[in-house]
């Protein structure tokens, strides 16, 4: 019984709101808020910097006025935008995106690290389980499968689609 009473003794929920930074310059943000809302006991419950969207950042807290105000003394910080974002639209972004996800078997990648870094090769096959490819390089003189992590190559071409060779 006294479990629900705690329950109802809840009554403001976090919200997430989004912040305007400047761009190259979110994780500095992030961080000088964070400190800074230490020093001035505004309880923020989480900071997301998405890699993918530049020039802004989203902060989980419960008091936007404070937040609001704390921000304008922040450097990298230029303004707090209104309203507040449904965790539905910002889930994609707590998700981390596979290594493998972007390639396709026949593209043409470079290698980025490793010993053949520098050398250009076509992917035979992905393992999306392991997070790997196979690839065979360009400039060997017998085709070799090679197998590598996902971070390892960048693509440079993509797979021709079928509709493009047929015309």
């Amino acid at each position: 019984m006294q479990g629900t009473d705690f329950e109802d003794d809840i009554v403001e929920k976090t919200k997430i709101f989004s912040i305007k930074t400047q761009v190259g310059k979110e994780q500095n943000a992030a961080d000088l808020i964070n400190s800074r809302a230490d020093k001035s006991k505004i309880k923020i419950s989480s900071i997301l910097v998405a890699p993918e969207l530049r020039g802004y950042i989203f902060l989980e807290s419960y008091d936007k006025e404070r937040i609001k105000e704390m921000i304008k003394t922040v450097s990298y910080a230029r303004n707090m935008l209104e309203g507040d974002v449904p965790v539905e639209q910002i889930e994609h972004f707590l998700v981390p995106a596979s290594a493998v996800a972007k390639i396709a078997e026949g593209d043409v990648v470079e290698m980025i690290a490793g010993p053949f870094r520098g050398e250009t090769a076509k992917v035979t096959h992905i393992d999306d389980a392991k997070e790997e490819i196979t690839v065979e390089l360009f400039e060997s003189v017998v085709p070799i499968p090679i197998t590598v992590r996902g971070e390892q190559v960048r693509v440079v071409k993509k797979k021709e689609e079928k509709k493009d060779k047929e015309e």
